[in-house]
C-alpha cells in the first residue's frame, strides 16, 4: 500500500541501490525509472543494475530531442539489459495544437509554451504513469531554486480513467546529491554521458540541461542553472518548469 507508513520504512534505507532493490521486490515491474538524458537519470540506471535490478526505463520523447540525446538512449541499451520504453505525444492532442498554433507557439507567449510542453511532455508522462505505482526520478535539490526543497518520497494522485485517482509514490533517490558528486560517480563507474552535457563552448558557455532542441540553449559561466531553457523568457519573473516537476502545493 503506498501510503505515508510506507514511506516510514523506506526512510530507513540511505542508500539509492537498495532502496530500488526493495522498491522493486514491493512492487515488480511496476516501478520505472524515468529519464530524459540527463546526468542524475543515467546514474540512476546504473545503480539500479548493480542493486541487482532488471529496471523499467521510460523516457518522453517529444519528437523535438537533441540528435545527441537519441544517441544516448542507444549507448545505455547497449551498455545495460534495458529497453527504454519511449511516451510520445498523440497526434490527437498534437494535431490540434499545431494546426491552432503553429509549430513554434512556443515563441509567442509563456502560456502557449506551457501549453506546448503540456502536449508534448505532461500528457505522454501521464501515459507513463498509468504503467506504474513507483516513479523514480532524477530531481536534485541542486538544480533550480524551484527544487530546493524536493522531496525523497512524495505520494501524487494520479488520475487514470476509468480507474479515477489513485496513489503513486515519486521517489527521488539522489536528492541530496550535488552534481559533482554524481559525475563523480559517472565516471568511476563508467557510465555513458550525454555528449552535450560534456562539451565546454567558445566564452565559457556549456549545457547545464537537455530538453528540446529548440528550446535548450548553453549557459553563460554566471548565469543561473535553467537561463538556458526557453532562454526569451528569462526577463520574467519565477522558475522556469516543464510541467512534469511543478511543486506540490503547502498542505493546510
Amino acid at each position: 500500500m503506498i501510503d505515508e507508513a510506507l514511506i516510514a520504512e523506506l526512510e530507513k534505507i540511505a542508500e539509492p541501490g537498495p532502496l530500488m532493490a526493495e522498491l522493486e521486490r514491493r512492487f515488480p515491474k511496476r516501478m520505472a525509472i524515468g529519464t530524459s538524458g540527463q546526468l542524475t537519470g543515467c546514474a540512476l540506471i546504473d545503480l539500479a543494475v548493480r542493486a541487482k535490478i532488471p529496471p523499467r526505463v521510460f523516457t518522453i520523447d517529444t519528437l523535438r530531442l537533441f540528435h545527441e540525446t537519441y544517441e544516448l538512449f542507444e549507448a545505455l541499451e547497449k551498455r545495460y539489459p534495458i529497453r527504454i520504453e519511449r511516451f510520445t505525444p498523440a497526434p490527437k492532442d498534437l494535431d490540434p495544437m499545431v494546426k491552432q498554433h503553429g509549430e513554434y507557439l512556443f515563441f509567442d507567449s509563456k502560456e502557449k509554451q506551457e501549453l506546448c510542453c503540456h502536449v508534448r511532455k505532461v500528457l505522454p508522462n501521464e501515459r507513463a504513469l498509468d504503467t506504474v505505482d513507483v516513479w523514480i526520478t532524477g530531481l536534485r535539490a541542486d538544480q533550480s531554486k524551484a527544487r530546493s526543497q524536493a522531496k525523497r518520497f512524495e505520494i501524487i494522485q494520479h488520475s487514470q480513467p476509468p480507474v479515477g485517482l489513485r496513489p503513486v509514490l515519486k521517489v527521488a533517490p539522489l536528492v541530496g546529491w550535488t552534481e559533482q558528486k554524481v559525475r563523480d560517480y559517472l565516471k568511476v563507474n563508467k557510465v555513458p554521458v550525454h555528449e552535450l552535457l560534456d562539451k565546454k563552448l567558445q566564452g565559457g558557455f556549456y549545457y547545464e540541461s537537455l530538453g528540446c532542441i529548440i528550446c535548450t540553449t548553453p549557459i553563460g559561466p554566471n548565469e543561473p542553472r535553467r537561463a538556458g531553457r526557453w532562454r526569451w523568457f528569462n526577463s520574467q519573473n519565477g522558475d522556469k518548469e516543464c510541467g512534469l516537476h511543478l511543486p506540490s502545493p503547502d498542505k493546510p
